[in-house]
Parts: C-alpha cells; sequence; structure tokens
C-alpha cells in the first residue's frame, strides 16, 4: 500500500471520528432544543445556519464558482428531501425517547445501512463486516444494559425505533451524494445537499408558523439556548455531514455506517455537561463499540495491502 493510500484512509480515519464525535453531542443538545422550539422551525433555523457556515467554507477553500449547482432541478430537490427529511425524522425521535437510549440503539444502525446498501446496489459486504458488526452491536447492548442495571430505570419513549429507521433514509441520501455527481468535491456535495435542505425546512416551517400549528422560533431569546443551537447546527449539521460524505466516499457508506457507532459513545461523553455522569457500562460499551470499527479499519489495510 502507498504513502497516498495509507493518508487517504487516516484521512478517512479522522473524519469519522469527528462525526461520532459531533453527532454524539447532537443527540442531547437536540434534546435539549426541543424543549424551546417546534420540532419544524427548529430544523429551519437548524438547517439555516448549517448550511450558511458551508457557503462561507467553500468561498474560502473553493471560490465563489463553486457555488454554482449543476446537478439538476430534480436531483437538487430530492437531495435536499431526503437530507432534509432524514434531520426531521431522526430529531422526531429523540424528541419521544430518552436520550441515552435514542444513542444506544443506534449500534444497529449499521445493519439497517448495510441492508439498505445491499437492496439498492447488490454491492457484497466488505472482509470483515460481519465481525465488526457483531463489536459494535454488543457495545451497543453494554449501553443499553448501562441503561437497565447501571442507573436502576430505563425510559423508553417510543422514538428509539424512529431513530434508527432513519438510517435508511441517510443511507440513500449517502449514496446518491455519490453517484449524482462527477469530480465536484465532498464539500461542495453537501453544499447542495444542505441548501436544497434548507428551501424544504424553510418552506415548511412558514407554512406551519402561519397557519398556527407552530410557533416562531424568533419567540426565543436566550442567548445560551441559541449559542447551543448555532453550535450543533454548524458542527453536527454542517461540517458532521461534510465529513460523513468524506469516509463514505472513501470507505463507502456500509463500511461508513459502523462508524456510526461511536456516536453512543461520545453522546455519554457530552451528556456529561448536561449533568449526566457515564457509569462502567457506558464506558465499556463505548470501548468494545470503538474496537468494532478499528478491526473493520485494520481488515481494509489488510485487504490493500494484498
Amino acid at each position: 500500500m502507498t504513502g497516498r493510500e495509507r493518508g487517504h484512509l487516516l484521512g478517512a480515519f479522522a473524519a469519522m471520528v469527528f462525526v461520532g464525535a459531533s453527532w454524539g453531542g447532537n443527540v442531547p443538545v437536540s434534546k435539549v432544543m426541543l424543549a424551546h422550539f417546534d420540532l419544524i422551525p427548529l430544523s429551519a433555523i437548524r438547517t439555516t445556519m448549517a448550511t450558511a457556515a458551508l457557503v462561507l467554507l467553500l468561498l474560502a477553500v473553493e471560490g465563489l464558482r463553486a457555488l454554482r449547482i449543476d446537478v439538476g432541478l430534480r436531483r437538487f430537490l430530492l437531495l435536499g428531501l431526503m437530507m432534509g427529511g432524514f434531520f426531521l425524522i431522526y430529531t422526531l425521535g429523540i424528541q419521544f425517547s430518552n436520550p441515552i437510549s435514542a444513542a444506544a440503539v443506534q449500534v444497529a444502525g449499521p445493519l439497517v445501512a448495510a441492508v439498505t446498501v445491499r437492496v439498492a446496489t447488490g454491492l457484497r459486504f466488505d472482509p470483515g463486516f460481519g465481525v465488526a458488526l457483531a463489536l459494535t452491536v454488543l457495545g451497543g447492548l453494554i449501553l443499553g444494559a448501562g441503561s437497565i442495571f447501571g442507573r436502576g430505570q430505563v425510559t423508553l419513549g417510543g422514538g428509539e425505533i424512529v431513530v434508527l429507521l432513519s438510517n435508511t433514509l441517510w443511507t440513500f441520501y449517502s449514496l446518491k451524494a455519490q453517484a449524482w455527481f462527477d469530480r465536484e468535491s465532498q464539500l461542495h456535495r453537501t453544499y447542495v445537499a444542505s441548501l436544497s435542505a434548507m428551501a424544504w425546512s424553510i418552506l415548511l416551517a412558514l407554512i406551519l408558523v402561519a397557519a398556527g400549528w407552530a410557533s416562531s422560533p424568533f419567540l426565543e431569546t436566550d442567548p445560551w439556548i441559541w449559542s447551543q443551537l448555532l453550535l450543533v447546527a454548524v458542527f453536527a449539521s454542517g461540517l458532521g455531514g461534510y465529513f460523513w460524505n468524506v469516509g463514505a466516499s472513501r470507505l463507502g457508506v456500509a463500511v461508513a455506517s459502523l462508524w456510526v457507532n461511536l456516536v453512543p459513545f461520545f453522546a455519554v461523553l457530552w451528556s456529561m455537561a448536561y449533568g449526566f455522569v457515564p457509569n462502567l457500562y457506558q464506558i465499556a460499551g463505548g470501548l468494545v463499540a470503538l474496537s468494532g470499527v478499528v478491526y473493520m479499519q485494520w481488515r481494509k489495510l489488510q485487504t490493500m495491502r494484498h
């Protein structure tokens, strides 16, 4: 394996660690935000902030010409519909679930993603995928045991299954984000999808607020709440989506989905800022889940060497 190939994989490794950390922080912060904003207006504000951050980054890195959209109107609208739909469904699941159980259930996300990829493309699973999946699912089960045995009580709100099934929509988006562009950068692809998702979200939010079915997000005046929303929008929705595309383009969607099992581990760590102290179950579960993605990365390196 050449040094360039090694650097290519190490870059994917770093990108997916960032995804795990940023999306992990998204779980407790989104739960807090839903106590202050209605779901649809929250999504509109969040995607607007994320898109603005991506526009500034794209201008700085690639220049003004990179803001052009050449993917076609139909694909532009569908990309935003898939991305925006995922954000709405995922956040809806968090709204009706316990943050820890919502994080723990995501360890089955790679299975949902792998099956979706298999059905959509017919591609076979990579070598070692089964072992890596078993390790990451085991890590999630240990995390779930921490909610049951470590704290003596577990709350299941019913939204956990919604969080899990939202992986199907995200997987379809990931596949199309790689297939519907030619040589555009991953940053440009994320910007296009986010711009479309922002348009869909704003349109829906304006309709609901005008009809009186949702409250305007601008009724919230607490600066701390807005700062938390800005951080999760930029780092989770914006940069998290960009680095996900980087990892998915280099590792494949099914393998990249294994790295999402870092989300529960980081969700527990981020939850400490909101008064939650992790126990032995959460720590052990996170380490086991991490071993799964490390094993998958090792097998991919071994395959490339031979």
